[in-house]
């Protein structure tokens, strides 16, 4: 026998066998129990695993198995009762345990993974960042020491993932985010019911999908993270020792749902479900703080709802109680003091306690000396300080105080570990505060801006891009634009409009840039841009729904994709800067400048129109004056309000909506501001001659009469005037950009049209209208056959015939040499989507829709389905010149996103078509083909009369011949809802 083991017989050898199994056996049972939330089988469980490890001294070979279980068990204790030293006892005895399990150890695997839980445990309590960078490390081996298909794989998946999500909330690194979700769905899909480490699972996919939701605003990550609680929630019945911490999630989910959408039994349930979990968290649990926070930031959000000051006092004592449960240097000291801080600010809103608000101060200046220097934190934390010292600044007009609110809104964006979306609002708060007020404005609506691509970023797909942008984006770029405007810098305020708006569709284009000049310069730089750019455009368009029978693998496979396309544009942002460090590449895929921009203005003036509540103004863009700015005699509310009564005239059916009466008043007295007595009543004498011949119905005549009256006079005179433009049989061109409101409004036909004062737009100037600056600067070169595609619906399955547009193709071929033709006629999507990409001309005579919730599914509609804007973008279309759309709504944005431009003829402008032809609302089908008939005629005026020539119209002239064609329409006496919708746009 060897010494040492304290044994001195073979029967003394036989009894210590029987005796140590028994005693890991009991205690294995002790923890299987446990499990289950039996607190007085852990107590049992660790004091057999010590008189275990008693029976082997070092160096018995068996030493590590008792070492493991007496650590595990000590941490299992600390999570129940907070004891530190059980938790620095456990770390000792795992590293013990290890370095007794080298490789191949069978079970090294198991060590490395609970040593690195325990780091992680310790680092939540402590923050030191070395704990945690060392469990990650360690996690990792694990892993790799269980390969797949090992039944035991899934625990170190889990461990990483939750390592990870961890480093994620302290360092705001986005792959850490993505790749812990990959690995949480991997390491549920090895948790089948009813493993008992299932609900942990689901709760660790839940609270990593909110926290993403939290960064992207993805809506459908909130609403799978409050499934998947519930599902956790269900697993563990009182008195599981996870319970009250499930509890506090699914609460932090629905709170979390109540801010989006206002439901209030979400933060009723919320509530309840806090209140719960906090009794489950009796002192000294190190979960108790957490709770307390969690309880009163949702009685403070009931408050600011309900106004009860009995939840705003409960909330603020609840925060201190908590913040007394985390002495420095705890990692969450810093957090309870950002709560308490806002819940005293709210405090003295509504009562004027000057401690409160100087408490609030303290306590928030506190929170943000805690964090370490790059916390993502920082973000949020400093933008409410900023806040707090508005409110001071309001009640005190220190100019100190507004000073300190500039500074940390500044350093609240600087944040770069914050995601964009946060440093997004921190500088719209910013700039709401900033403008007319302080001179960093326009630095704060500059940051704003240049985050919108970060938003929208291209390793996202079409939809969640389009969504991204709804967040709160929409008049950012007019509101930057108006306090430029309002300091004189009016060659800055087109920058930052060409800058904020059409953020989808600039994404888009920076993928389909030829870099022709790179190439001769840095071959490779061009050739790996080349790469990147297929491949996050091909994953743009991705299908991400999902099929109900296949949810799981499905979604892992989409999170694997999308981790794959975040470093994809994260490496596309760093070889841009690369390129751009290249001589003569400085601004390679920048926002255009004021020097390049004008060069849209050489075929005749561009025209902003830009729609603020600071102020409404129009910049005039020429090739000689530069920017010339107008201010127009029209506020935010007055546009608004000439949308909706313009949405009135063009109803179906001429439909009432609710609140016309009052919505013609205001216009009725902005007419009277602007016209004489004399011009009202001539103005009332026209509509009257109108109503006896029935040309339209009362209302209809007056909707348009007024709103196209008050257009001529407050913005469309000033601007002409300004231009020194008169009526002339030689008619110059003339480009309208609208923004905001104004891109709903027939700014081409506004006029006076009553007797004695007949005069408008087309008199002085042939319209179309741009998106942005920049489409007009695109010049593709057509070196292909010219095509002519027309499409006609005479009978679309489900909708209303169309018999005209039989007609509509007899006058086309009329005009049009029948070499250069392809004509559909019921034709399906598949074979209009082949031809695309070699048509030069493309012309739709069938119905349109216009999605109103998602803009990318707007759509012409076709004999076998729907030829959607998202298909449409798809397309490579190197010889497109000019498209025709003859369907209804084709130039109709979304509402919400007006300066996005989300629609049919958009879409066709920026996929590359030189110029569109579109309608603003539903046409008469019997208009088709008189206006394709005219517009045909003028473009094919000088076509030889010999066939078999190679003439080819000029399709820059699209704007004249659409000109001609109105007028020829007009002249039949048709009324403005037939003639005024029809647009061109582009060139």
């Amino acid at each position: 026998m060897r010494s040492g083991h304290g044994l001195t017989s073979p029967v003394d050898t036989k009894t210590w066998r029987r005796r140590f199994h028994c005693i890991e056996k009991h205690s294995s049972c002790s923890l299987h129990r446990i499990l289950s939330g039996r607190h007085e089988d852990l107590e049992e469980a660790i004091s057999l695993h010590r008189e275990a490890l008693e029976l082997l001294p070092a160096p018995h070979p068996l030493r590590s198995y008792p070492l493991h279980n007496i650590a595990s068990a000590l941490w299992t204790r600390f999570k129940q009762s907070g004891r530190h030293e059980d938790l620095e006892e456990a770390i000792s005895l795992h590293r013990e345990a290890l370095e007794l399990r080298p490789a191949p150890h069978l079970f090294r695997s198991s060590s490395l993974n609970d040593l690195a839980s325990a780091l992680s445990t310790r680092f939540k309590q402590s923050g030191q960042h070395e704990d945690l960078e060392e469990a990650i490390s360690l996690h990792r081996e694990a892993l790799e020491l269980l390969p797949a298909p090992h039944p035991l794989r899934s625990y170190p998946l889990h461990n990483i993932a939750s390592a990870l999500w961890t480093r994620f909330e302290q360092s705001g690194r986005h792959e850490d985010l993505e790749e812990a979700i990959s690995l949480h769905r991997e390491a549920f899909e090895l948790f089948p019911a009813p493993y008992p480490l299932r609900s942990a699972s689901l709760n660790n996919i839940a609270s990593a999908l909110k926290t993403r939701f939290e960064q992207s605003g993805r809506h459908e990550d909130l609403e799978e993270a409050i499934s998947l609680h519930r599902e956790a929630l269900e697993l563990v019945p009182a008195p599981h020792p996870l319970r009250s911490s499930f509890l506090n999630n699914i609460a932090s989910a629905l709170w979390t749902r109540f801010e989006q959408s206002g439901r209030h039994e979400d933060l009723e349930e919320a509530i309840s479900l806090h209140r719960e979990a906090l009794e489950l968290f009796p002192a000294p649990h190190p979960g108790r703080s957490t709770s307390l926070s969690n309880i009163a930031s949702a009685l403070k959000t009931r408050f600011e709802q309900s106004g009860r000051h009995e939840d705003l006092e409960e909330a603020i004592s609840l925060h201190r109680e908590a913040l007394e449960l985390l002495p420095a240097p705890h990692p969450l000291r810093s957090s309870s003091l950002d709560s308490i801080a806002n819940a005293l600010w709210t405090r003295f809103k509504q009562s004027g306690r000057h401690e409160d608000l100087e408490e609030a101060i303290l306590f928030s200046q506190d929170a943000l000396r805690l964090l370490a220097a790059g916390h993502p934190s920082t973000c949020v934390y400093s933008s409410n300080l900023g806040r707090i010292f508005i409110t001071a600044y309001i009640h005190s007009n220190d100019s100190g105080d507004l000073q300190s609110a500039m500074d940390v809104f500044r350093k609240a964006v600087a944040c770069e570990t914050s995601s964009a979306s946060e440093r997004f609002r921190a500088a719209r708060v910013w700039a709401s505060h900033a403008h007319s007020s302080h001179d960093s404005a326009l630095d704060a609506y500059q940051a704003a801006i240049e985050l919108l691509p970060r938003l929208a970023m291209l390793s996202l797909d079409l939809s969640s891009r389009q969504q991204a942008l709804t967040s709160g984006t929409d008049g950012l770029a007019c509101a930057a634009a108006a306090c430029a405007i309002e300091s004189g810098q009016f060659e800055r305020a087109v920058e930052l409009l060409e800058e904020g708006r059409a953020v989808f569709w600039s994404q888009a284009l920076q993928l389909r840039t030829p870099m022709t000049d790179l190439r001769k310069v840095a071959p490779g730089l061009e050739g790996t841009l080349r790469d990147i750019s297929l491949a996050l455009e091909q994953g743009s368009l991705r299908d991400v729904s999902l099929d109900m029978s296949n949810i799981s693998q499905q979604r892992m496979s989409m999170e694997r994709e999308a981790v794959r396309l975040r470093r994809l544009n994260d490496k596309w942002l760093a070889t841009l800067e690369e390129v751009r460090q290249l001589k003569g590449f400085e601004d390679f895929l920048r926002p255009r400048r004021i020097s390049t921009l004008l060069g849209a203005a050489v075929e005749g003036p561009v025209v902003i129109l830009n729609a603020s509540k600071a102020g409404c103004a129009a910049l005039i863009l020429t090739s000689l004056n530069g920017v010339q700015h107008v201010p127009l005699a029209l506020t935010f509310a007055d546009v608004t309000v000439l949308v909706d009564l313009m949405r009135n005239a063009t109803a179906p059916g001429h439909r009432h909506l609710t609140g016309s009466a009052s919505i013609r008043a205001h216009v009725d007295g902005l007419l009277r501001q602007i016209l004489s007595p004399t011009t009202l009543q001539l103005m009332r004498q026209s509509l009257e001659s109108r109503v006896m011949t029935r040309v339209q119905t009362n209302h209809e005549c007056n909707d348009f009469q007024m709103v196209l009256a008050v257009l001529w006079q407050t913005v469309v005179r000033p601007v002409f005037h300004t231009l020194g433009l008169e009526k002339s049989n030689t008619l110059p061109n003339l480009w309208w950009c609208p923004t905001g409101p104004f891109t709903f409004l027939p700014i081409h036909a506004a006029g006076m049209y009553h007797a004695g004062e007949l005069q408008c737009v087309s008199d002085y100037v042939v319209s179309s209208y741009t998106p942005t600056i920049t489409t007009l600067l695109s010049d593709v070169p057509i070196s292909n056959p010219f095509k002519m595609m027309v499409v006609i619906e005479p009978n679309t399955p489900g909708q209303s015939g169309l018999q005209y547009t039989v007609d509509e193709l007899q006058r086309i071929e009329r005009h049009v040499p029948e070499k250069d033709l392809i004509i559909f006629q019921s034709a399906n999507v598949e074979e209009v989507v082949l031809h695309l990409p070699t048509t030069s001309v493309a012309h739709f005579a069938c119905h349109g829709q216009q999605h109103p919730e998602n803009p990318l599914e707007s759509a012409l509609m076709l004999h076998d389905g729907l030829l959607k804007v998202s298909q449409i973008m798809q397309q490579p279309t190197p010889n497109a010149r000019l498209a025709f759309l003859g369907a209804c709504q084709t130039a109709t944005g979304d509402k919400t996103l007006p300066d996005e431009a989300i629609h049919l003829a958009s879409t066709l402008l920026f996929g590359g078509f030189q110029g569109v032809i579109a309608t603003m609302w539903s046409i008469s089908d019997e208009d088709g083909p008189k206006v394709a008939d005219a517009f045909y005629e003028y473009l094919y005026r000088k076509k030889p009369s010999a066939v078999a020539g190679t003439f080819q119209p000029d399709t820059r002239e699209a704007a004249q011949a659409l000109h001609v064609a109105i007028d020829k329409l007009r002249s039949e006496g048709v009324s403005f809802k037939r003639w005024v919708p029809f647009i061109h746009m582009g060139r």
